[in-house]
This record gives C-alpha cells, structure tokens and sequence, in this order.
C-alpha cells in the first residue's frame, strides 16, 4: 500500500514530464496556426473556447462531489458503494452532454453579436464561424462520452494515468495539426483532429478504469441510495455557484474583450493566457496530485495535522505566486516577441495586470485544495455568485475607458478584494476550527506574498529592462527573474517550519536516491568479481 506522499510524487513525477512535452508540442502548433492562418482565426478559437468552457456550467460541479464522495468508500474499499456512486455519475453525464448539445445550437444564430469588428473585414464568413462553432460543439459533447470514469482514477490517487494519456493524446493531437497546417491550411481539419482526439483518450481511460475497477462493469445495475444522492445534490447545489464563479472569471475574458475592445486583442490575449495555462497546468498537477491524498488525510487525520500539512502546502503555492508573478512581468513581452512578434505584445500596464491575475489565481490554490477536498462547498456558496457579478461589471465598466486593460483588472478586483477573504475566513472557521488570531495570520501571510512579489517583479523588469533582445538575452533574463524571485523569496521565509520541512524533505529523498546508487554499485562489483561473490 503505497503513501500518500509516495502517490502524491508519483502523481506529480508523470504529470510534469509529460506536461512538458506536451506544451512544447501544444506551442509549436500555436505558431504554425499564427503563421498559416492568421490572427483573426487565432481570435475565434480563443472565443469559441470560453464561450465552450461557458456552457460546460451544465456540469454542475458533479466531477468535484463525486470524488469527495467516493474518498471514503475508496478507503474502506466498498465495492459496492463505489459501483452505485459511478453508475450515478455516469447517467447524469449523459443527460449533461444532451443540454451542452442543445445550449451549444441555441447559441448558433447569436455568434456574431460576440464579435465587434466588421464581419466583412474578416478572412471568414458568418456561416463558416457557424459551422467552425458547431465542430467546437462536438468536441465538448465528446468530452463527456466515456470520461466519467476519470473521476474514479482521481479519487484513488492515480490521476498519473490521467495526465500520461492526456499528454500523450496532446503529444499527437498538436503533430497532427502542424502537418495538416502545412498541407491543407484547412481549420476544420484542425477541428476535426481536436475532437477526435478527445474521443481516442476518453476511450482509453475507460479501458484502464475497466481493468483496475472491473467490479463497475460487474455492478453496472446497482442504484445509489436516497441518503447519497441527497448528499451529493447538496455539494453539487453549492459546487454549482462556485462553478458558475469559475467560469465567469476564467472563460468570459476573451468574450467580454472580443465584444466590447476587439478580436485582434482577444487574439493577443489568448496567446498570452496560453503561458499562463501552461505554468498554471504545470502548478495544477503538483495541486492535482495531492488533492486526494489531502481528500484521505481529511477523512483519517485530525484537524491540528491537516493544519500543518495546509501551512506547507500553502508555502508552496506562494512561492510558485512569487516565482511566476516575476517571470511573467520580466518575461511576457519578451518571449511573446520572439514566439510570435512584437506587433503581439501588449503595453506593459497590461503585462502587469496579467501577472498579478495569474499571481492571485496561484495564492488561491493551496485553500482551495484543502476546502475542496473537506468537502466545505456549502459554506461559501454566495462566494462566486458575487465574484461573477463583481468581476463581470468591474471589467466590461472599465474596458469603456482602459480597454483590455480594464476588463483583466476588473476580474482580478473582485477575486482579490472579495473572494480570497471569503475563501480564507470559510477555510480556517469550518476546515481547521483555528482562532481569529490564526485566519488574521494568514491575511497577514496573504500580503506578504502581494508584496514580496511586487518587490522581486519590479526589481527584475528593471532589470530585464537594461539587457538587449533576442533568444540568448531572454535566456539570460529568465536566470535574472528566476534567481531574484527565488532569492528574495528564501530570505524572506527560512526561517519557516516549511522551508525547514522541504530542506529536509528534499534530504530524505536525496538520502534515498545516493543510498540506491550506492547498493547498486556494490552489487555491480559483486557481479563483476565472482571471487568476491564466494567470499
């Protein structure tokens, strides 16, 4: 029976090396797509994603309470429970992809109302948005077909599995497109090739989860009980606002700037929050990883411990905040320059706005594994509802007089101002049952971050601002912000019980790693000295 912390770095070790592969690939296919086909297709795939991600609400947030459901009956290694909590799940995505089907045709005749520019002066007609929309569609829906297995490899702390055949459909799927790019110059191949390849890995995830859970197949029948489903209505009920919150602070954006600034600048944004996705996918898998181990650890351990596992996780998610806040304010315009050219750069204001976004988004993702993973979605409820509301009224006010500018700054008002408290207050009064003297700490901690971030950020664009251009000055830039955030973020917390507990960590491992090599080398010069061997 392997750890929680073994799984965890499992999970972690197979996601990373194939996130890595996977985004080279994904960003090579960005900038054939650029080159070949223009800005302005670029800007309708940004949109007709997040419009995609926009209908994706009808998932209600089922995936999310239903692993929680399924943690303690995978502890206890009920079968039967776990078959009936599946089978659940596996109806309501069915009826999930039927709505995402006819919300997604209904929106078929308004498209263009979501583009400002002359329809005229586009390199495409309103027909072909339609029916590029509906290919998009497709993809969606297929997502949902087979994938509802997924859940029961995350929930057992194996989404490695997950993240290799992801990757190594992404691997594929981004090849394909490049050499279809430069054959046919053909956007609904490229579509095509998308939505089979979400088919292909839905699949075999399925294939996997038949064989390490082949009693779902054999209990294909059993029904959850009342008791359950009420208890899983309940999560989803709240998961739903905090879905919709989700969706409308991360999917509008490129909506709102394609409507009210333009499709160019929607174009440069979404390049622009493909970086962040990537640092952010990068981040989620380590996050990913630990959430059902952090979702055993809630149902085995006591609150003081969960406590100081939080306090340690958390350290890491504010220095991944620092860390990126100050690669990205150093870094953006530079690599966007050489990755696709100046003329898609944005003023630094709002290179800036950009990067205290992702930063918050980073804080959040050490609270809100441990809220979700404790179950505590009822607790804040209203929370994204008004952060929707905020974020979308703050951006689409502000874009009349700052353009893009103000609708990101918009959005990040009102999850910094109004979600990150709320989240925080919800976690430590109902997660940990600490002190106010403790959640006061931790607000303390919060702005701490905000300015170690805007110290190690500024200091290294000033710096980056004196060195010249091209790839071997990015390279070098890169060192520069990642030495100051990483300095100025040590000096700042060794002190820690974290940092103390990481630099041990990190000598456990190490111990590990030299006390193999050295039992393998050992056995090497036995085997190689037979006289030695008989001795």
């Amino acid at each position: 029976m392997q750890s929680r912390v073994t799984k965890s770095i499992k999970n972690t070790g197979f996601g990373l090396i194939g996130m890595a592969v996977s985004m080279i690939v994904q960003f090579a296919s960005r900038t054939v797509f650029i080159y070949l086909l223009g800005v302005e297709y670029n800007g309708i795939n940004g949109l007709f994603t997040n419009i995609l991600q926009v209908l994706n609400l009808a998932e209600l947030g089922f995936a999310f309470s239903i692993a929680y459901a399924l943690y303690g009956p995978l502890q206890d290694e009920n079968k039967q429970r776990i078959s009936a909590i599946m089978n659940y799940l596996r109806n309501i995505y069915r009826v999930i992809a039927l709505v995402i089907t006819v919300a997604g045709l209904a929106c078929v005749p308004f498209l263009q109302y979501l583009i400002k520019e002359d329809l005229s002066l586009l390199p495409f007609s309103l027909n072909e948005i339609r029916l590029f929309f509906i290919v998009y569609l497709l993809n969606t829906v297929l997502s949902y077909v087979f994938s509802y297995k997924r859940t029961i490899i995350t929930a057992d702390q194996n989404s490695y599995l997950i993240s290799n055949v992801d990757n190594l459909s992404n691997v594929l799927l981004y090849g394909v497109q490049i050499a279809l790019l430069f054959v046919w110059r053909n956007y609904y191949l490229y579509l095509g090739v998308m939505a089979a390849k979400t088919l292909i890995a839905n699949v075999i995830l399925t294939l996997i989860a038949n064989k390490k859970y082949p009693y779902l197949n054999q209990n294909r029948k059993l029904k959850l009980d009342e008791e359950d489903r009420k208890a899983i209505m309940k999560n989803v009920s709240a998961m739903f606002f905090h879905k919709i919150g989700g969706v409308v602070i991360y999917s509008t954006t490129t909506i709102i700037i394609s409507a009210f600034v333009s499709l160019v600048d929607a174009s440069k944004y979404t390049n622009y929050i493909l970086i962040v996705n990537a640092v952010n996918t990068f981040v989620n898998i380590i996050f990913n990883a630990i959430t059902a181990s952090v979702g055993n650890l809630c149902t085995t351990e006591s609150k003081e411990y969960q406590y100081r596992v939080f306090r340690r996780v958390s350290y890491v998610s504010n220095f991944f905040a620092v860390f990126c806040f100050t690669c990205y304010v150093g870094l953006f315009n530079p690599f966007v320059t050489l990755w696709v050219g100046a003329d898609m750069t944005f003023d630094f204001a709002v290179v800036v706005a950009l990067a205290v976004s992702a930063m918050v988004t980073l804080m959040r993702s050490s609270v809100n594994t441990f809220k979700n993973a404790q179950g505590l979605f009822t607790k804040d409820w209203y929370k994204p509802i008004v952060e929707a509301v905020l974020g979308v009224v703050l951006g689409i006010t502000l874009s009349f007089w700052y353009g893009t500018l103000g609708v990101i700054a918009g959005y990040t008002l009102s999850s910094l101002l109004f979600a990150v408290p709320v989240e925080n207050i919800v976690l430590y009064k109902y997660g940990f049952v600490e002190k106010k003297s403790k959640t006061v700490l931790q607000f303390l901690r919060i702005v701490a971050v905000i300015v170690l971030s805007a110290l190690s950020g500024l200091t290294a664009a000033y710096v980056c601002s004196l060195l010249g251009n091209g790839l071997m000055w990015f390279v070098v830039k890169a060192i520069i912000c990642m030495a100051i955030s990483t300095i100025i973020f040590v000096v700042f917390t060794f002190k820690m019980d974290a940092f103390r507990y990481y630099v041990s960590l990190a000598g456990r491992l190490l111990g590990k790693i030299f006390k193999r090599k050295s039992q393998e080398n050992l056995e090497q010069k036995v085997e190689n000295n037979p006289e030695q061997k008989t001795e």
